[in-house]
């Protein structure tokens, strides 16, 4: 799942008990909860996560690197496992104006690590840009920029909706972009002029937001009092999240796609099925049941996995799973009867 585009936001996982660690972000879908730090691919994938730990909690990192911040702390603790690499290889981080800053880009180049982001109009360093009320008056579209020569840092003014501050060491203004806009004097949509790295950003900025999106389609509804619970079941959320994306990136999804909830359901029957193996083993004399459809009630995980498929001779004779003729031995994980040389291994062999 290694991918070159990355980008870093905050995550909520809602919790309204009482906590230290509880925060409040006001204009959120989830405005109380514990806070994440979640560095994710474009599609959702998270590749690292951390728990907000307070204003000091990156101290380290902030002393480390003077000047970029609680939000630059998080950003260069995030991108610690990060390997350096060649510069034409190289990640490209994407991040909102909580993060930038022009410090936290150089340390970025330094790392040899491409950034793109959106930054706060305090936090240019006086870049020689036009003013905002300059800007302001001036036609839709229109965008100012400043490169620095030794570094190839950019910071870009562009007039939208309203004045948008953003800052690259990877992106530049051209090739320059189209942007469609609802313009009140014409009644009708215009094309207005965007900076490529506006575009840039806005094509990879929402990983974060994917994640979550995923995540609360199919929460975890089992409610506890402890304060624990909550990130205990963000983290089972995520890693089937998780697991629904790896599945996407295998050669399987294009035969037998499966989307996220399938996934669930995949995971919660073969663990089910394991837990009632493993229950009658302990049994030996436990009936046998009716069995029907049984080959494609089977998952291939279970079927395949090479564990625990066992032999057991039963009084009555059923139907082989593999070859269709009489039988009276049963596979006792799957509980499915086949014949005990040939249909046995060719039923339990990966297409």
């Amino acid at each position: 799942m290694k991918q070159q585009h990355l980008s870093i936001d905050e995550s909520m996982i809602p919790y309204n008990g009482g906590h230290g660690a509880k925060q409040f972000i006001r204009g959120k879908p989830i405005r109380f909860g514990y806070k994440m730090w979640v560095l994710a691919t474009p599609l959702g994938y998270c590749v690292q996560f951390e728990p907000y730990q307070g204003a000091n909690g990156r101290q380290a990192n902030a002393d480390e690197y003077p000047g970029i911040g609680m939000g630059g702390a998080v950003v260069v603790d995030l991108i610690s496992e990060l390997e350096e690499e060649e510069p034409e290889d190289c990640y490209h981080l994407t991040f909102d104006n909580l993060f930038t800053s022009l410090k936290l880009v150089d340390v970025l180049t330094s790392k040899k690590i491409g950034c793109t982001g959106t930054v706060r109009a305090n936090r240019t360093e006086q870049c020689p840009l036009k003013s905002i009320n300059e800007m302001k008056n001036t036609k839709r579209g229109t965008y100012d920029f400043q490169q620095a020569e030794n570094t190839g840092v950019i910071v870009v003014r562009w007039n939208d909706n309203n004045i948008v501050n953003a800052v690259s060491n990877a992106a530049g203004v051209n090739p320059l972009q189209s942007a469609s806009r609802c313009s009140k004097a014409e009644k009708k949509r215009v094309k207005i002029s965007q900076p490529f790295l506006i575009k840039h950003y806005n094509k990879t900025m929402g990983g974060c937001d994917r994640m979550d999106q995923n995540i609360a389609k199919y929460r975890v509804s089992i409610r506890s009092k402890k304060w624990w619970w909550a990130i205990f079941s963000f983290c089972l959320d995520l890693c089937v999240q998780q697991t629904w994306h790896m599945y996407r990136a295998t050669p399987a999804s294009e035969y037998i796609p499966m989307d996220l909830l399938a996934v669930r359901r995949a995971i919660a029957d073969i663990y089910l099925k394991r837990s009632h193996a493993a229950a009658r083993l302990e049994l030996p004399n436990h009936p046998v049941g009716r069995v029907a459809k049984l080959d494609r009630r089977v998952p291939p995980a279970i079927r395949c996995d090479g564990l625990d498929h066992l032999v057991e001779h039963i009084s009555k004779q059923r139907r082989c799973a593999q070859c269709g003729k009489k039988v009276k031995q049963i596979c006792l994980k799957c509980n499915v009867p086949l014949h005990r040389k040939y249909c046995f291994v060719a039923f339990h062999t990966p297409v």
